[in-house]
């Protein structure tokens, strides 16, 4: 169980690294698509993307868990959660879309305005 916990734990930190970088380049959302065989994760400035790189192919799954578990899909398309990302709360709509036959993620990256759930704490480095 705890290896679970452990992979968790290192999922979000990828995750969070990867919104903390589009929110410092000014991004309003980022993409996870599937490029080949990796998994690209793309800056999106409106309707302007800018490739980044691929997600590291031993996190790829466990990141990708990550979001289905924290968006809270239950069969929807569509799910959010809340994170901190750079200091401030951040509540992160996350709409999955077939891409080809691989699913894709948009993770549309929005202030939150006070109130409402409490985010996620990146756990510490190890």
């Amino acid at each position: 169980m705890s290896e679970d916990v452990n992979k968790s734990e290192e999922a979000l930190r990828k995750l969070v690294r990867v919104l903390e970088a589009a929110v410092r380049a000014g991004a309003n959302s980022v993409g996870l698509e599937r490029e080949g065989e990796d998994l690209m994760v793309v800056h999106y400035f409106g309707s302007r993307g800018q490739a980044e790189g691929p997600i590291p192919k031993e996190m790829e799954q466990a990141v990708l868990e990550e979001i289905v578990s924290r968006a809270g899909f239950a069969g929807k398309p569509r799910g959010e959660m809340h994170l901190s990302l750079l200091g401030t709360e951040y509540k992160v709509v996350v709409d999955e879309r077939e891409n080809f036959g691989e699913s894709s993620f948009n993770l549309t990256l929005k202030k939150s305005s006070g109130g409402g759930k409490r985010s996620a704490r990146t756990p510490p480095p190890n």
